[in-house]
């Protein structure tokens, strides 16, 4: 992950983390994260504020599961973080999540 994914969330998906949208046959449409695939139905996350909080579908209600081209974290959302906010993430991504990696000694970050 680079700081550009992060401005740009959409830019490259990895599969891990792609929504998909799911057309019901009731014409109801179910976009998120397919976080389980088991049996006869999918578990998915469709607002991941609420990750406690998922959508249960049957596989036989589904007419059509195509991949989603928009990422599941929202566009913008580094701009509710203030400065130092910004400059923890960046270090953490660049520090490949290291506590010990100098970066986190230069100064105190958040926890």
């Amino acid at each position: 992950m680079s700081s550009d994914h992060i401005l740009n969330p959409s830019k490259k998906i990895e599969a891990k983390y792609q929504s998909s949208v799911i057309l019901l046959t009731s014409g109801k449409v179910v976009t998120g994260l397919v976080v389980e695939d088991a049996g006869g139905e999918l578990k998915v996350l469709d607002n991941p504020a609420a990750p406690d909080r998922l959508v249960l579908v049957k596989k036989g209600d589904i007419e059509e599961r195509s991949a989603s081209d928009v990422s599941i974290m929202p566009k913008g959302v580094v701009n509710k973080l203030t400065r130092e906010e910004i400059l923890d993430l960046l270090a953490w991504v660049v520090a490949g999540g290291d506590r010990e990696h100098a970066l986190f000694k230069e100064h105190e970050h958040h926890k």
